[in-house]
């Protein structure tokens, strides 16, 4: 089987909506009856620098030669980079390097085929999912179609068109931006503004024209970005079949389906035939006859048909709250000759309830309440290179945060294989529509392709389990005809997921603030409602920084670092955070250092604010890069987990033991749906010569969805000038399910003392396996000093070359041991991430000069 994805050029109009229900799904198709053009087979040219046309360029013997190779999916812009005819604009400032007015203009791709001889005889259809901006489409010569909108996939019928004997070509003119924007260059003290008039043109990249956390795109990523295709049906063909699922809440032991089926045909001549659907084994067929270029709907349900009741499902549960199950079903159109088309659905069967209790948003996913812990997604990676081994990466990195859900800001993410990623993973998706922020940029000039574009995403993706919410605006309100629309249109193909028309108004909110915040701030000021934008900062480690920057640009901080956002009001106070509680630092490597801590610090606070005070959830902005960025991320560009990423997998646990730094108390979170109980929570008070000023353990039972305060701490009488926290909570069998660990300053929020702590060198030794090309190592870390060794970092470097072995799963990562204490962490990669085949381990930390292990 090969997965592709089903195009259906959508035909609504503003104000004129298909009234009929629909879902849409992931389609799989079979390999016989599709034909992939994706790859490297194609060329691309400027437009500007030809005099040939469409019906020229698309013929046979037309000659390429002098075209710039081409990799499609993707932009133009990559397709010169990988060509060398362009540097990366991701190092150092290479970003002014590359001319935007050349690519800010109309290219040509083109590419030639042969039809598969099982195509022949049969009806052919090419299938483009994604180009930007707009396109004229040319095959054997002759225009076919006209493509409007970057998120809309079409479906063309070119039987008549294609050759079945002999290569085909097919050229693609695609049109620029009518409003493509001017560049931004952001500088140290000078961010520039985010978007711009590109709004116009909506759906587009929009965050291709910059923002605070992303440069200027040049060209705005216009290209073939997304997957094209041929596939061959009879007659009558499928387009879009959905699935739905009810549960009898609370009752989850039953599951009725409710299956749509959307028909085409595509000749002058009545079919007869019969509507199969297939499923666990049983098979219910319907019969149905289609007029001459009739389409029409089937729908079948479990009220009917009692093959589509589910005794027992298995459930889709969010990440934390259970497994991930899937199903699928065959749905087909029969004739007496045989199946002329067929789509598999995959599909969970989950329940979202949707409860506004005093203008805050709630969610439960099958009768049971999740609190959202998650993050926004800008885009996915700025020049749309993203692949399906890049989203499962990404959205493990967030499973692995103990994170639930991502935001698709702006619904700058297109791709099937996010969604996939997500269903995988257990992360919810509150999806938004192609609107920023009114002050970010206009509202679209064509409201008619827009609401296009909005139907066919709805169709396209509402299959997926993990789409939890549809939002309409980024920070503000849509336009009054496209709001209408799209509550319609969401209410009409979906009706299983709530609409919010504003991601900052009531009932969540939003707006940031976007710098890192104080502990005590966050817990006097937030964790009450769903919020959509948090703000964090988030340096990189070192290692990243050097990989993103001349050495020269390195230290004293520069424009270089404005460049990759360094900029604006909340990196000013980031560094008046840091002076203030670490001390001025003097070099890049001090600065990556004590960044590290306040990452760790503020991060941890955002997230258990809301723990704590029992609000509906937040979303960070932002839980990862889409280029080598000083500032929004939990992971940076490299994959490298800085203390953020590994403050938010110990913030984000389901059960979770935390100290609320406002109040003093200890307290325990239950975030599952059921009580525990026989726990037991220890609570350690150390100074930082590491001489204990408070021991004690208390019994905790804590109910569902629900924390308890165990213990209060006193300070008063504890003269050590910064304190250390460690907690854990145990199980009845003495398992530790969570752990933590704090620093206090006497002085709210000065750890300047903690420069003078004894330095330390924790024992650590470790056992390898290699199995399958993972390489895995088992860490046994022992602090057997007198002195907390604090924020401990593993980190595995390629022997030879001396650098990172990247992407890796740290287990854990800058954790803190006192006395006496010892963690083992498992770490593993792909034996590929490390080209030499042999990788050391250092170990470096707060008190802890880096060493290598054995």
């Amino acid at each position: 089987m090969l997965r592709f994805r089903c195009s259906l050029a959508v035909a609504v109009l503003l104000g004129l909506l298909n009234g009929a229900q629909a879902e849409a799904q992931i389609h799989t198709l079979d390999e016989a009856a599709c034909h992939s053009l994706n790859g490297l087979n194609w060329k691309v040219h400027r437009v500007a620098d030809l005099e040939d046309v469409g019906p020229v360029i698309s013929t046979l013997g037309y000659d390429a030669s002098e075209w710039i190779q081409a990799k499609v999916p993707g932009t133009v812009l990559a397709s010169y980079i990988d060509a060398g005819k362009c540097p990366d604009p991701f190092y150092g400032d290479n970003q002014l390097r590359i001319p935007d007015r050349f690519f800010t203009s109309d290219f040509w791709y083109r590419t030639e085929f042969s039809l598969p001889e099982n195509f022949k005889g049969r009806r052919v259809w090419l299938n483009l999912d994604g180009v930007n901006w707009k396109a004229n489409v040319y095959l054997n010569g002759d225009r076919i179609c006209f493509i409007e909108g970057a998120f809309a996939r079409t479906r063309k019928d070119v039987t008549k068109y294609v050759k079945t004997d002999g290569p085909n070509v097919l050229a693609v003119h695609i049109i620029k931006n009518d409003h493509p924007g001017e560049v931004t260059v952001q500088h140290l003290n000078d961010p520039d503004p985010n978007g711009g008039v590109i709004g116009k043109d909506s759906p587009t990249f929009m965050a291709s024209i910059g923002w605070n956390w992303m440069p200027t795109i040049p060209g705005r990523n216009i290209g073939i970005w997304n997957d094209v295709y041929l596939s061959c049906t009879d007659d009558v063909s499928l387009e879009d079949p959905f699935v739905r699922t009810l549960l009898a809440l609370p009752d989850t032991s039953k599951a009725c389906l409710s299956v749509e089926v959307p028909l085409q045909n595509g000749s002058r001549m009545p079919v007869e035939g019969f509507v199969d659907v297939l499923f666990e084994g049983r098979t219910v067929s319907v019969p149905v006859t289609l007029g001459p270029r009739q389409r029409t709907s089937v729908r079948l349900s479990g009220a009917e048909y009692p093959e589509l009741v589910l005794n027992e499902p298995s459930l889709w549960w969010p990440n934390g709250y259970g497994r991930q199950d899937m199903y699928s079903l065959r749905a087909q159109f029969r004739t007496g000759e045989g199946v002329s088309d067929s789509r598999v659905v995959s599909f969970g069967v989950r329940q979202f309830t949707y409860v506004v209790e005093n203008d805050v948003l709630r969610l439960k996913v099958n009768g049971v309440p999740v609190m959202v812990r998650g993050g926004n997604w800008g885009m996915s990676e700025s020049m749309l290179r993203c692949d399906s081994l890049g989203y499962d990466l990404r959205v493990r990195l967030h499973r692995d945060m103990n994170l639930n859900m991502i935001r698709n800001w702006t619904g700058m993410i297109g791709d099937d294989e996010f969604y996939q990623a997500c269903d995988r993973y257990g992360i919810m998706v509150w999806d938004d529509f192609w609107l920023a922020n009114p002050l970010d940029g206009p509202d679209p000039d064509d409201e008619s392709m827009f609401v296009r574009c909005v139907e066919d995403k709805i169709r396209h993706f509402r299959n997926h389990p993990s789409i939890a919410l549809w939002c309409g605006r980024n920070e503000g309100y849509p336009p009054a005809a496209l709001d209408s629309a799209m509550r319609v249109l969401t209410s009409r193909l979906d009706g299983s997921r709530y609409y919010i028309p504003h991601s900052a108004a009531a009932p969540v909110s939003g707006l940031g603030p976007y710098e890192n915040k104080s502990s005590r701030w966050y817990y006097s000021d937030r964790g009450k409602t769903l919020h959509s934008e948090q703000g964090i900062v988030v340096p990189p480690t070192l290692e990243s920084m050097k990989a993103m920057m001349p050495a020269d640009k390195l230290w004293p901080i520069n424009d270089m670092w404005g460049l990759h956002d360094w900029t604006q009001k909340r990196v000013h106070h980031y560094m008046d955070d840091m002076v203030r509680c670490y001390g001025e630092p003097d070099s890049v490597e001090d600065f990556c250092r004590k960044a590290q801590m306040l990452n760790m610090e503020a991060c941890k606070a955002l997230m258990e604010t809301w723990q704590s005070q029992r609000g509906s959830g937040v979303l960070v902005w932002m839980s990862q890069p889409s280029w080598p960025s000083m500032i929004c991320q939990t992971y940076d560009w490299y994959f490298e987990p800085t203390a953020a990423f590994f403050a938010f997998r110990t913030a984000c646990e389901q059960l979770h033991i935390l100290w609320r730094p406002d109040t003093e108390e200890i307290q325990v979170v239950n975030n599952l749906g059921k009580a525990s109980s026989d726990l037991t929570a220890y609570v350690k008070v150390l100074d930082l010569d590491g001489t204990s000023l408070y021991d004690a353990s208390h019994k905790v039972t804590v109910s569902p969805d629900s924390v308890v305060s165990v213990d209060c701490l006193d300070f008063k009488e504890m003269r050590s000038p910064v304190t250390f926290i460690d907690l854990e909570l145990k199980d009845a069998a003495g398992n530790v399910v969570s752990r933590n660990f704090y620093w206090r300053g006497q002085e709210y929020m000065n750890y300047i003392p903690m420069a003078s702590m004894h330095k330390v060198r924790p024992s650590v030794s470790f056992e390898k396996s290699d199995e399958d090309g993972t390489v895995r190592l088992r860490c046994k870390v022992v602090n057997d000093s007198q002195v907390p060794a604090v924020m401990l970092r593993l980190l595995v470097l390629d022997a030879r070359t001396g650098k990172r072995v990247l992407p890796i799963d740290y287990e854990d990562n800058y954790f803190s041991l006192i006395p006496g204490r010892e963690r083992t962490v498992s770490i593993s990669f792909d034996a590929d991430s490390c080209p030499s085949g042999k990788y050391q381990l250092f170990v470096e930390g707060w008190n802890v000069d880096r060493f290598k292990v054995g």
